[in-house]
C-alpha cells in the first residue's frame, strides 16, 4: 500500500459529513434508534461490554472511466444473539469503494455485551454516487438499509469485515444515463477491534474466508416472454444453503426494443416531428423485488430525469423520418443538433418532408451520407436540411457529432441535471429460508415517463421497452449474502 492510497482511504474514512441528499435517487432511511448496551461494571471486576469493531472492504465491479464509488452511511448495527439488534446511529461518514481494494477500514464501533455471539451487521447507507470520467452521478439502490449475516459467528470475535461486492451497471431513460448499483455483500468475524479509521490489510487467508462465504443459491427456472407492450418475466431460485438469504431483485441483460410515439416540437417560428422505428438498445435492466413481485429500477427514475434526446447514446435505429414547416433557417440550426442523434443510430434512412419536398437520405455508420434521394429525381448531393431538393446551403457530412455517451470532462458536477433527489422503490426484497425456493415475477408494461427538453420544446414522453423474441438474456439474482445465481433465457 503506497502513502497516497493510504491517505486517500484514511481521508474518506474520516469523513464525517454525508454527500448531500441532492445525490441520491432515493430519501435514506431513518438512522437506528440508539440501543443502550448493558451496563459496564468498575473496579477490579471484567467490562460486561466490549467495543465490536465493524470494517468495510470492497472490490467493486464498475463501468470503464469510474475513479471513484461513493458511498455515505448513517448508522451502523449489529444483531447480538440473545440481546436483538445494538446500534450506533453516530456512527457516520463517507468512504470510497475503489480505494479499498485489498484493504479494510473501520467505520464504526459498537458496544455490544461481552461473550455475546454477534451474528449480523446493518449498514444504513444515506446515499451514493459514482465519478465516471470526471462527472459524478447517484447511484441508485433497491434499500438504503442493508442487512448482512456474519459466516461462521463466533462468541470469540471482536468485530466483523463487510465486504459489500457492489456491481454496478448503467441504463439509459432516454440519454440520460441511470448507474445502478447492486450490493452483494458478505461478512465474516474479525479476531480484533480497532477505532474508526483504522486500515488494514487484508490477508490472503481472510479474502479466502470472503470466497468461502457465498450463499448457495440457484436458478431453477426462467421465461421472458413479449406479448405486445407487455413483458413477462418469471425467475425460480432455490436456497440450497443453511442460512437464510435476501433476494434484492433480478438484473437482465440483452437487447431491448425501445418504443417511442411521435415527438413535437412547436415554437412559435417552427412545428416539427420526429418518429423513429425498429430502435433497439443493448442494456441492463434491474429489477428490484418487493416481495416476490418484481419492480423495474428505472421507471422509479425516469419521472426525475429531464433528456434531451428520446433513445440511448448506443441504440440502434432502423429509421427516422421528420415532418416540419415553418422558418427555414430555424429548421437548419435545430436540425443540425439533431442530426449527431440520429446518424449515431445508424439508421437505414432518413426522410425529411417539408414545404419544398421529401428526401430520403440513407446513411453510413459514421453519420455520413451514402446516397441521397431527392423526392425520387436521382440527385446525390448533400442536402441541405430545409431546401429541399439541395440546394448547397448544408452539407450533412460535416454536420457536428452526437455527444458522447457519458460525460467525459475533469470536473465534479453535483448540479445537473443527473443529480436531482429521487426517490426510488425502497423495496425490501424477500428473505429465502433454507431449502425454500420462491418465483419472482413481473408481467405488465415497462413504461418509462422522463421529460423531453428538445428543440426548445419540454414536456413529458412515454418510452416503452419490451424484450425481442427468439432473443438471449443473461439475468443474474441479486442476492445477500452475495451468490453465483445467473441463467440464460431465450425470450418468447
Amino acid at each position: 500500500m503506497n502513502a497516497r492510497t493510504l491517505m486517500a482511504v484514511l481521508a474518506v474514512a474520516a469523513a464525517i459529513a454525508a454527500v448531500g441528499g441532492a445525490l441520491a435517487y432515493w430519501h435514506a432511511a431513518a438512522p437506528p434508534a440508539p440501543t443502550s448496551p448493558a451496563p459496564t461494571t468498575t473496579g477490579s471486576t471484567a467490562p460486561t461490554t466490549i467495543a465490536y469493531a465493524v470494517a468495510l472492504t470492497d472490490p467493486p465491479v464498475v463501468p470503464s472511466g469510474t475513479s471513484a464509488v461513493l458511498v455515505s452511511y448513517s448508522g451502523v448495527a449489529v444483531h447480538a444473539e440473545g440481546y436483538g439488534w445494538i446500534s450506533n446511529a453516530s456512527a457516520r461518514g463517507t468512504v470510497d469503494l475503489l480505494a479499498l481494494q485489498n484493504l479494510s477500514v473501520v467505520i464504526a464501533q459498537v458496544s455490544v455485551p461481552a461473550n455475546a455471539t454477534v451474528n449480523e451487521v446493518r449498514l444504513y447507507v444515506a446515499n451514493a454516487s459514482i465519478v465516471v470520467n470526471g462527472t459524478r452521478y447517484p447511484l441508485m439502490l433497491p434499500s438504503g438499509v442493508l442487512t448482512i449475516p456474519i459466516a461462521n459467528a463466533s462468541r470469540a470475535a471482536r468485530g466483523a469485515l463487510v465486504d459489500l461486492q457492489p456491481h454496478v451497471t448503467v441504463a439509459y431513460v432516454g440519454d440520460q444515463p441511470v448507474f445502478i448499483m447492486a450490493p452483494a455483500a458478505v461478512a465474516v468475524p474479525l479476531n480484533y477491534t480497532a477505532p474508526p479509521g483504522t486500515v488494514h490489510k487484508i490477508p490472503k487467508e481472510l479474502r479466502e474466508e470472503l470466497g468461502r462465504s457465498a450463499a448457495k443459491v440457484t436458478v431453477t427456472s426462467a421465461v421472458i416472454r413479449v406479448a405486445g407492450n407487455e413483458t413477462i418475466i418469471s425467475v425460480t431460485v432455490r436456497n440450497g444453503g443453511s442460512v437464510p438469504v435476501q433476494v434484492l431483485g433480478m438484473g437482465v441483460d440483452g437487447n431491448w426494443s425501445l418504443s417511442v410515439p411521435p415527438v413535437t416540437i412547436r415554437t412559435e417560428d417552427l412545428n416539427a416531428t420526429i418518429q423513429v422505428s425498429g430502435a433497439t438498445a443493448e442494456m441492463h435492466m434491474a429489477f428490484f423485488a418487493n416481495g416476490t413481485q418484481l419492480v423495474p429500477a428505472l421507471e422509479a427514475a425516469a419521472p426525475h430525469l429531464e433528456a434531451k434526446w428520446f433513445l440511448p447514446p448506443h441504440a440502434k435505429a432502423k429509421e427516422f423520418r421528420v415532418e416540419w414547416e415553418g422558418n427555414e433557417k430555424e429548421f437548419d440550426h435545430t436540425m443540425k443538433d439533431w442530426w449527431g442523434n440520429m446518424s449515431r443510430s445508424a439508421p437505414d434512412h432518413i426522410t425529411i418532408a417539408g414545404p419544398n419536398g421529401t428526401a430520403i437520405i440513407s446513411v453510413t455508420h459514421q453519420g455520413h451520407e451514402k446516397n441521397v434521394k431527392h423526392g425520387g429525381h436521382g440527385d446525390t448531393s448533400p442536402p441541405s436540411p430545409s431546401g429541399l431538393p439541395g440546394s448547397g446551403r448544408g452539407n450533412w457530412s460535416q454536420w457536428p457529432a452526437a455527444a458522447p455517451a457519458l460525460a467525459d470532462s475533469n470536473t465534479m458536477h453535483d448540479s445537473d441535471e443527473h443529480l436531482g433527489p429521487i426517490p426510488g422503490p425502497m423495496v425490501p426484497g424477500y428473505t429465502l429460508e433454507p431449502g425454500q425456493s420462491a418465483t419472482f415475477t413481473f408481467e405488465g408494461t415497462i413504461a418509462l415517463g422522463p421529460r423531453l427538453d428538445i428543440g426548445g420544446s419540454n414536456g413529458p414522453l412515454t418510452i416503452t421497452i419490451t424484450p425481442i423474441a427468439g432473443q438471449p438474456y443473461g439475468i443474474t439474482v441479486m442476492t445477500i449474502p452475495a451468490s453465483n445465481a445467473t441463467a440464460t433465457v431465450t425470450a418468447g
